[in-house]
């Protein structure tokens, strides 16, 4: 059963590793090139990336939630609760965020749904702002299950 809850919480780990490193990678290395897209280069510079992470995400983060209810029934009763609540909480307000109101605005943006260059820009702009969220809620739930990893191996007391 032990090794059960380890892959468990080996693959929220990976899971929010994968988030946290998709959402570092845009606000540092692609918004500052998606800031001068226009109508004819909006799919290859944001419709590929965004439909690959979509696709990618869809498979992975169902499963997290069911490995972040794991983690917090493991550590019921224990202080490392925390932790994994925070992870569980911290998925559901990436998918929330992601799905109710970035994946529609993604579809505009690939659809081409906007008038101009201009409407365009406004609206990665709003994107970005809605992911500079996800950036926060994602470095943070990926915090909270190093934490919990760290806390559960004793790490820190090992480098006494």
């Amino acid at each position: 059963m032990n090794w059960l809850l380890l892959l468990n919480a080996l693959y929220f780990l990976f899971g929010s590793t994968m988030y946290v490193g998709t959402m570092w990678v845009l606000k540092w290395f692609l918004y500052p090139t998606w800031r001068s897209l226009e109508r004819d280069n909006v799919d290859m510079h944001f419709g590929i990336p965004t439909r690959a992470a979509t696709k990618f995400f869809t498979v992975v983060v169902p499963i997290m939630f069911v490995s972040g209810a794991i983690l917090v029934w493991t550590e019921w009763g224990s202080i490392r609760v925390v932790p994994a609540v925070i992870c569980l909480l911290g998925i559901i307000a990436l998918t929330l965020v992601g799905q109710g109101i970035i994946i529609p605005i993604n579809i505009r943006i690939r659809g081409g749904d906007f008038k101009d260059d201009a409407e365009l820009r406004q609206l990665l702009l709003r994107w970005m702002f809605l992911n500079d969220i996800r950036f926060y809620v994602s470095t943070l739930t990926w915090l909270s299950m190093v934490w919990l990893l760290v806390d559960r191996g004793r790490l820190l007391a090992s480098y006494s």
